[in-house]
């Protein structure tokens, strides 16, 4: 640990210290401390005396501190005394590993895009941060018009950083749960109703990603799940698919895992006629191209379903911006790709499949998320409970 060393500084008529302290890697941070002397004229002498003073106590505690500590506990005084933005910076890297690299490229977008900035400016070591610092934050960004559900997302993963610290003996308590948590107001999806998906599936029938749409408009499948379907969880005979893998998008490339988003995400639907005929084109397309292209052909993804005319997969990102283009070239009203997934659902409701269904066929974990996604949906059963009522109460 180096050696404290400090200056004196005049500020609203009086003397302090202004220390600096040093993190482990030797970056300097400046601590102020009030000397209780006033500033005036014949008064320096004595404020010079007890910065010695002040200095000379807190490079023995610190010594003696040190001293005494174990390895662990050493280790702990060295985060705890950091500043706030690098113990962030060093909590990511060990959290890594917990993670997808999706959400790990998320959480350091959020950390490095406004999260560390603000902590910077305010020069906080990490056992300084209050509930209030972390309401400033919140309050900041919500100025600068960042949305409530964004805000809420960068709350969780400060939670999730303090967590550690306190698991780790690192901090007494979470400030997190010392601050407001942010509010966001619901999000309402956007979705087609029948004669918009018929429209939808017309215009792109010569389009690549007409087989994605198809699927997705179908069985409401997540983007993730319709590009990682493979012709091995399709059985033809029994009439089924399997929905238990997955593709991501790593560093620009797409990356396939059997690790679903939740156990409910692992599901067999039914082959409907209509999916089974269009599989089938593909696959007589697919070995169309492999003798058009042969060596030129990619053989890399050959279990995968949607791949496009030269045996590449899909990325979801391409996914997602080339049906914006589709809609746009067509006049058709935008909505994101996922709420072709909302649109599937509207669709049962709207025919009066129970909401259990719904859930099942979507592979949500539980009821309440469907519930609270598509409740604004069901407007047949408010009018059925409308009738109800009026019949009830009339004379």
């Amino acid at each position: 640990m180096k050696k404290l060393t400090g200056h004196l500084e005049e500020k609203n008529g009086r003397y302090y210290a202004a220390v600096n302290h040093y993190s482990s890697d030797g970056k300097r941070h400046v601590k102020w401390y009030n000397l209780d002397v006033e500033a005036k004229k014949g008064n320096k002498r004595k404020a010079e005396s007890n910065l010695t003073a002040l200095l000379e106590k807190l490079n023995a505690a610190n010594t003696f501190l040190m001293e005494s500590m174990k390895p662990a506990e050493r280790e702990c005084y060295r985060l705890a005394n950091l500043p706030a933005e690098e113990y962030l910076s060093e909590w990511i890297e060990d959290h890594k590993r917990n993670v997808s690299v999706r959400t790990y490229q998320g959480y350091r977008q959020y950390l490095y895009g406004r999260i560390i900035p603000f902590f910077q400016s305010q020069k906080l070591i990490l056992k300084d941060i209050s509930g209030d610092h972390l309401n400033r934050l919140y309050r900041e960004l919500f100025e600068d018009g960042l949305k409530g559900a964004t805000i809420q997302r960068i709350h969780s993963i400060l939670h999730l950083a303090f967590k550690a610290a306190v698991k780790r003996g690192i901090l007494p308590f979470n400030p997190c749960e010392r601050a407001e948590r942010p509010k966001a107001q619901p999000f309402i999806a956007s979705y087609y109703n029948a004669e918009e998906i018929k429209k939808l599936l017309e215009v792109a029938a010569g389009d690549e990603l007409h087989l994605v749409i198809l699927l997705t408009a179908y069985y409401g499948l997540r983007r993730s799940e319709v590009i990682g379907l493979k012709w091995s969880a399709i059985d033809f005979s029994e009439k089924k698919i399997s929905i238990r893998h997955k593709v991501i998008e790593e560093f620009g490339e797409p990356v396939g895992y059997d690790v679903m988003k939740t156990k409910s995400s692992y599901r067999t639907l039914p082959l409907l006629p209509q999916i089974e005929e269009e599989l089938k084109k593909q696959l007589a397309f697919r070995e169309r191209m492999k003798k058009a292209f042969r060596k030129g052909y990619c053989y890399d993804y050959d279990d995968y379903v949607c791949t496009n005319a030269i045996g590449q997969l899909y990325t979801p990102d391409y996914v997602t911006n080339h049906f914006g283009v589709l809609l746009n070239q067509n006049g058709l009203r935008h909505i994101r790709f996922h709420e072709l997934r909302h649109s599937c659902a509207s669709l049962l409701l709207a025919k009066k499949v129970p909401m259990k269904m719904i859930q099942d066929w979507l592979g949500h974990s539980d009821i309440q998320t469907t519930s609270n996604i598509y409740s604004h949906l069901d407007a047949q059963s408010k009018l059925e409970s409308a009738d109800v009522i009026a019949a009830a109460l009339e004379n």
